[in-house]
């Protein structure tokens, strides 16, 4: 029996972590002096009114090897083999941590995918191994399919406010200056397993987004078709559903689905982020 891992930052809908018995390992926030597990006892509201009151960024941290090692421990005694997908190798050091604990437990129970991706584009990798598997594939056939998925994930965001990457110093003044004076919006995309500028468009949000989409659409052709999320952070509810129609409009995907960021997401890139993501290899 396999039972599928990842952790907090794949902002999948609880309906599919149900659906497929998916556990979840949280990753830790602190707001100041206190240590909050994301998705357990903190939720982003919490972040937005931490920063307006207190001016300062919350600090996102990994889990140990030895949190690893309980934790698989602990899966591992309703399951044979646990395949766990996380956030990125270039991400976080929870890939390596976890890769260190499942040599010590020994890497026939414990086999690590490495993502490349973060929020939901992990997600997307961890359903892809989980409907394989509930379709009769055995585990080396869901470890190739998860790294098939990982080499093909299309996960990319435009941020409308620069705030938080100023605050955090990944964002100079001047440029948080003028960009917020120009309405530049910045287009962030994982390259390689790494989060990096990859554009720019400018004015409202509500012309910026039909511009993404249109953009990651035409540069990403080769979609899976079955599935595709809408990821956010805080932002007007109006525009979110103007986005997800304009999707739809394209007549691409079969299903497209809505879903807040958590809170590790959200203490790095504030509210008003919109992403869209999917597995760009064409396969069913």
């Amino acid at each position: 029996m396999i039972k599928f891992s990842t952790d907090s930052t794949c902002d999948l809908p609880k309906h599919y972590i149900e659906q497929y018995n998916i556990s979840v390992l949280p990753l830790v926030v602190n707001l100041g002096e206190d240590e909050f597990l994301d998705g357990e006892n903190i939720v982003p509201d919490d972040i937005y009114s931490f920063v307006e009151k207190t001016g300062e960024l919350p600090k996102t941290a990994g889990r140990g090897i030895e949190d690893f090692k309980e934790y698989f421990l602990n899966l591992l005694k309703t399951c044979d083999v646990v395949v766990h997908c996380g956030i990125g190798s270039e991400l976080s050091v929870c890939y390596q941590n976890a890769c260190l604990a499942a040599k010590e437990i020994g890497e026939d129970k414990v086999k690590i995918v490495d993502s490349k991706a973060l929020s939901v584009g992990s997600g997307l990798i961890v359903l892809s191994g989980a409907v394989a598997y509930k379709n009769g594939a055995k585990l080396e056939e869901v470890l190739q399919n998860m790294n098939e998925a990982a080499n093909n994930i299309q996960a990319s965001f435009m941020v409308e406010k620069l705030d938080y990457l100023h605050k955090g110093g990944r964002c100079s003044r001047f440029t948080f200056s003028m960009a917020t004076f120009l309405r530049i919006k910045p287009r962030l995309e994982v390259v390689n397993g790494k989060l990096i500028n990859t554009g720019k468009e400018v004015g409202p949000m509500k012309v910026v987004l039909k511009k993404y989409v249109d953009a990651i659409l035409k540069k990403y052709n080769n979609p899976r078709k079955d599935l595709c999320f809408i990821i956010h952070t805080r932002m007007d509810e109006e525009l979110l559903k103007e986005v997800e129609e304009y999707l739809k409009s394209k007549d691409i995907f079969e299903h497209i689905e809505c879903n807040f960021a958590g809170s590790v997401i959200t203490s790095h890139c504030g509210e008003g982020t919109l992403g869209i993501l999917y597995i760009n290899d064409g396969k069913i």
